[in-house]
Parts: structure tokens; sequence; C-alpha cells
């Protein structure tokens, strides 16, 4: 569980991140090489999370960002956003900042 004033961002050194239309793609890293046998594809809501987990954001403000983007109620956003966020931590694609 996170804290509701943590920061995330994403590892910039561990995967590359391309917006392709409503979508995103996530390629890891490994040695600096893409290992395109783990690529990850998020729907346009994958794509909003990681583009609000800046490193400057705390996660009220990203709930925040996204409930006036998508129509959801905000419990149901929460925890979806909560294992969003262990999921993308458990697979190295994000970190915390603070």
């Amino acid at each position: 569980m996170y804290k509701s004033g943590s920061i995330y961002k994403v590892r910039s050194e561990k995967v590359v991140v391309r917006k392709v239309g409503n979508e995103m793609v996530i390629v890891p890293l490994v040695n600096s090489v893409a290992d395109m046998t783990r690529v990850l594809t998020l729907n346009e809501t994958g794509a909003a999370i990681i583009e609000a987990l800046d490193g400057q954001r705390t996660i009220s403000q990203v709930e925040a960002q996204l409930i006036s983007v998508f129509d959801v109620e905000s419990d149901i956003l929460a925890a979806d956003l909560q294992n969003f966020i262990l999921d993308a931590l458990a697979k190295g694609i994000i970190e915390e900042v603070s």
C-alpha cells in the first residue's frame, strides 16, 4: 500500500516508453538492450496513469487528475491505481521518488 503523498516516476534507465495513438508501449531494457519478450502495451487508462506518474505529482494529485479525465467513482479509481502501481513496481517500470 502506498501513501497518498507518495511520488512515483518511470524508471527511464530500465524501460523505453512510447505512446502510439491512445495506447502506450513499454519495452524493458536489459543491459541497455530492448527485451522484446517482455513488451507491455497499456490502454488509454494505463497510459494516462504512466503519464501522470511524472516524479512531481503526489498520488493524491494523480487521483484528482484521473478523476477529472475518466468517468469513474473515486473508490474504484483508488483501488485500480493502487493495483497498477504495485504491479508496475513489481515489474520495475516505476520507482518511488518520495
